[in-house]
């Protein structure tokens, strides 16, 4: 199996209507106007994976400055794949290709938080150079 992996912009309609049929089907499920208003902003970092002009996975990741240093910082939001298409290198591939990118756009780390039962998260993370932190971490939600 052959995939593609790229970076959307605002402009690419054709793969951001897939990407909000196929994976975005959640309560709130966003139009694609509003991803094309997302997408317009530069630090954020939507990947996808394609096979034959057909969505297969994406890779969410958004950069922000640090107040610690010059550079900037991103988080590795969210990584899908479809079912039949995992365990394929599609995820290796999303890291290598939004690191490369991200170390370009002056970020000088990125954090993937996971689930702690997440195990092939975390194998995909150590497999591809993310170092796991000591700590443990318990996620908050404000409803605003």
């Amino acid at each position: 199996m052959h995939f593609q992996v790229s970076r959307l912009t605002y402009s690419d309609s054709y793969f951001i209507e897939q990407l909000v049929e196929d994976f975005l089907s959640e309560e709130e499920k966003p139009t694609v106007d509003h991803l094309k208003s997302v997408l317009s902003d530069d630090r954020t970092y939507l990947y996808i994976a394609a096979v034959n002009e057909k969505v297969i996975g994406y890779c969410l990741v958004y950069r922000f400055p640090s107040i610690y240093s010059s550079h900037h910082l991103a988080y590795l939001y969210d990584i899908e794949v479809i079912e039949e298409h995992q365990k394929k290198g599609i995820g290796r591939e999303f890291i290598r290709v939004a690191k490369e990118q991200l170390a370009k756009d002056n970020v000088s780390e990125l954090w993937p938080g996971t689930a702690t039962d997440n195990e092939s998260g975390q194998t995909l993370f150590s497999r591809t150079g993310a170092v796991k932190s000591d700590e443990t971490f318990n996620d908050y939600t404000y409803e605003l």
